[in-house]
């Protein structure tokens, strides 16, 4: 039987202890007003129950990256991400990226572990449109129980300026003078190889934009955006910008 892609993150994650009801809402409710203060359209906040492993909460921004709504992600819970995140980043995060930040954190202590942020960046897809959108999210362990446990996780999902090959996992420390670096690995995604303007060019033409419009768009000649998208499917071995469809997404 083929184990689920999150099996193994989701057992590594989930508390045994659980919050009580009025423990739960005043944490909720912490957040909801940290939140609130810069809340963003284009930010997805959240807060995630490691002893049940679902969303107490998700902001609506999540139905414009996703397709999906508050309500899906409530039912669904962990294993949305199964179905948001496309399956080539998928794969090596369930099975390497994931594992391997667990385990990083599992020998540091409790204190420690309170000032821990985690950024990780994928590619989320839209369930119903199929476009692609690079993602950074950073998460951090938000309650404890008596023993110094994680029980409560919240993170911040946006579109990421950087374009990855790949899937990367940061995990950072916080210090009186900032952030220090504890652990950093990326895996390559080598089925896409067009460089970050290429990719850049190509979501621009998967959005209808015309070759003058996406040069007034980059601030660059026609001249180039023509290289470019000579280039571009060149290496995806393809002839029309219908099928940039198919090659990348």
């Amino acid at each position: 039987m083929k184990t689920p892609p999150l099996e193994k993150h989701i057992k590594e994650l989930q508390s045994p202890n659980s919050l009580d009801n009025n423990e739960l809402k005043e944490s909720l409710k912490k957040f909801k007003d940290l939140s609130n203060e810069g809340i963003n359209s284009n930010l997805i906040f959240y807060v995630l129950n490691l002893n049940t492993m679902v969303y107490e909460y998700i902001s609506d921004a999540c139905v414009s990256f996703t397709g999906l709504h508050p309500k899906d992600f409530y039912d669904l819970g962990i294993n949305a991400l199964s179905k948001i995140i496309i399956e080539e980043d998928l794969k090596p995060l369930s099975e390497s990226i994931f594992p391997k930040m667990n385990d990083f954190t599992k020998n540091l202590s409790a204190e420690e572990k309170s000032k821990i942020v985690f950024e990780v960046y994928y590619k989320m897809k839209n369930i119903n449109t199929g476009e692609k959108v690079q993602i950074v999210e950073y998460s951090s362990y938000y309650k404890f129980d008596k023993n110094g446990k994680p029980i409560l996780s919240t993170g911040i999902c946006c579109e990421s300026s950087k374009i990855i090959k790949g899937v990367r996992g940061i995990v950072r420390i916080k210090e009186a003078n900032g952030q220090r670096v504890l652990f950093d690995e990326s895996i390559a995604d080598t089925s896409n190889p067009l460089t970050r303007t290429e990719n850049e060019i190509s979501k621009l033409l998967m959005k209808g934009l015309s070759r003058k419009d996406i040069a007034a768009h980059k601030h660059i000649s026609i001249h180039t955006v023509n290289t470019h998208v000579k280039k571009i499917y060149k290496k995806l071995e393809i002839n029309k910008v219908s099928e940039l469809n198919k090659k990348l997404t």
